[in-house]
């Protein structure tokens, strides 16, 4: 399969993914009205379909607040959100110099705009891109990328990220990211929701409350998780194709294959912080319990070889050395 393709099949499949994702939010929200009225039966007679308007409204509603944070604030909301700490022109750290001079050079070879560049004072080696547009993308670098990745990895990871950039993955992984936090706060407001009907169990109707708020708990759950499958599904592709783009931009394939094989050393996304779980297809992760269901990125291995192998490379850019 060529770049050209892969990235076709790609951008159809996120696509799927994406309408995937809305029509598993409605489904819950008629489902959680149909059981309810099952259960409850006496305790719920509304004419209105309103706990499927509350599911809908609060998913989509939360959704859309971190998708206009995203909009408005770009990728910097994101890095800043996990910790990240800009560096800024003139810091008299060598490792962080350098890292402003390959982004710089590789925003010339990939022909985007230079991004802020932030640095998360993490151990593991990782990296990430994000924003919503390239003239208001963000790249983070782990402390540990800096200290254990020599020069050429170190552009080999940055060329990658612009690769994210370059395919506009970045569009993508925001929504999906905001999707998340929809889903990730319907568990959360469930959870409160139950806690709070314990906590006054003996109110007269209470019992009817805490079944609805335990159906929340559960379809927030649920969502949750098929949601994460959805979002692992879209971007373990768009990965090989930031690895060509890595290749052509740096005219180097040894520097992200030697990268990623640095990774397999390591015991690399245990380090991330754990708020950051919605944006967890946007680095290498694999605190993943549930192993392949859930991980983000395809197997290194398979990575190395796509990139050795020139599987994604375009006839014209078949001269790379």
């Amino acid at each position: 399969m060529n770049f050209w393709e892969a990235q076709r099949k790609a951008k159809s499949r996120t696509t799927l993914f994406i309408l995937s994702f809305i029509g598993l939010t409605v489904g819950m929200a008629i489902l959680i009205e149909y059981v309810v009225r099952f259960l409850v039966k006496d305790g719920y007679t509304q004419p209105m379909p309103y706990l499927g308007f509350l599911f809908l409204g609060l998913t989509f509603l939360v959704a859309g607040f971190y998708y206009l944070s995203f909009k408005s604030q770009g990728g910097s909301f994101v890095a800043e959100s996990l910790g990240g700490r800009r560096v800024e022109t003139g810091t008299r750290d060598f490792k962080e110099e350098q890292l402003l001079n390959i982004v710089q050079e590789m925003a010339v070879a990939s022909g985007q705009p230079v991004p802020p560049v932030y640095v998360m004072e993490v151990q593991d080696i990782n990296a990430f891109a994000a924003g919503l547009k390239p003239e208001k993308s963000a790249i983070a670098v782990t402390r540990g990328a800096l200290n254990l990745l020599n020069r050429d990895e170190l552009q080999g990871v940055i060329a990658h990220e612009f690769g994210h950039i370059y395919n506009a993955d970045m569009k993508i992984s925001m929504r999906l990211a905001a999707m998340v936090m929809g889903l990730v706060f319907i568990l959360y407001f469930g959870v409160r929701m139950l806690e709070g009907s314990l906590l006054f169990g003996r109110r007269r109707g209470n019992n009817a409350v805490a079944l609805i708020a335990l159906i929340f708990v559960l379809a927030g759950a649920i969502t949750w998780f098929a949601g994460a499958i959805l979002r692992s599904m879209v971007s373990r592709q768009r990965e090989y194709l930031a690895d060509a783009c890595a290749v052509q931009f740096t005219r180097n394939p040894d520097g992200i294959a030697n990268a990623l094989r640095k990774i397999g050393g390591a015991q690399t996304g245990k380090g991330m912080p754990k708020q950051g779980m919605a944006y967890a297809h946007l680095y290498f992760d694999n605190r993943s319990f549930w192993g392949k269901l859930f991980t983000t990125h395809p197997p290194l291995q398979k990575r190395i070889e796509a990139i050795e192998g020139r599987t994604y490379i375009p006839e014209e850019w078949s001269n790379t050395q």
